[in-house]
């Protein structure tokens, strides 16, 4: 065992009656090195449930968010001042959602954030400790990827969702990366964390695949978890159900494949 132990604080789905859960994405990273609160989704649910599940958020190292959207960040307003907190820049950016036509940022002004937060941005990838490493800006390298975005910007061209990003940890046996919402691909995402760790071996990829339908995307993200050797997969909050039904049709023999829900822990 790497002792690291990854506990879903929320995600879309949920079977837990006794936990509170809405759309969005939070998770409790702890290792030897580092306890790491990465996205907190759109309201207190991660706080409620961290308590119900008698897990202390009050002494995390820091918080990591992968993008700039809303069921990421409106969590925010729930964390105490001071919080140090690591990001793209472009998180702090204005957007709207296509779908409904409202503002679906963070819930902050750049000036407030700053001054309620000890922030941190960065475009490069950091390490956040010996273990742990932001990714930073991810390449966006492959021709399948990064085609259709949710949001736009305030002059309606299309909100790339430059900022989004992950954390890979390092691990004996190999990488485990954390995605957010995979805007930026889920392959461009994993050869991105490759590349800064110097590491080809992946031992798991969780998190959010934005992947709704079995479209070209996903059939040759499949086949990139195949050729890549990926040995866990655990998929969560914007991955539709028919996705994840595919997923562990086409890979359930040669790799591990779970849906996330509220609640799970996962320990490596």
């Amino acid at each position: 065992m790497e002792n690291i132990k990854i506990t879903v604080l929320n995600d879309d789905r949920c079977e837990n009656e006794l936990l509170s859960h809405s759309h969005g994405f939070s998770l409790l990273v702890e290792t030897k090195n580092a306890k790491i609160l990465f996205d907190v989704g759109q309201d207190n649910s991660f706080v409620k449930n961290a308590e119900k599940l008698c897990l202390s958020i009050e002494d995390i190292d820091c918080v990591v968010l992968s993008h700039g959207h809303y069921d990421y960040t409106d969590g925010l307003k729930f964390l105490k001042n001071g919080t140090k907190i690591l990001f793209h820049p472009e998180c702090v950016k204005w957007r709207k959602s296509k779908r409904t036509k409202k503002y679906n940022g963070i819930p902050y002004g750049k000036n407030e954030f700053e001054t309620r937060f000890n922030v941190s941005y960065s475009k490069s990838p950091v390490f956040i400790c010996e273990d742990i490493c932001f990714l930073g800006e991810i390449e966006r390298k492959t021709d399948f990827e990064c085609k259709n975005f949710p949001s736009i910007n305030k002059d309606n061209t299309d909100d790339t969702a430059i900022d989004d990003t992950g954390i890979a940890i390092k691990t004996t046996k190999g990488l485990i990366i954390i995605s957010g919402c995979g805007h930026s691909g889920i392959c461009n995402t994993i050869n991105q964390a490759k590349k800064i760790t110097k590491t080809n071996e992946i031992l798991a990829f969780l998190g959010g695949f934005h992947l709704k339908e079995i479209d070209e995307q996903t059939k040759k993200t499949v086949d990139f978890l195949k050729e890549n050797n990926v040995k866990q997969l655990y998929l969560g909050h914007c991955t539709s159900d028919k996705v994840c039904v595919y997923f562990k049709n086409k890979l359930e023999k040669s790799i591990k494949v779970e849906i996330l829900k509220t609640g799970q822990t996962i320990n490596f």
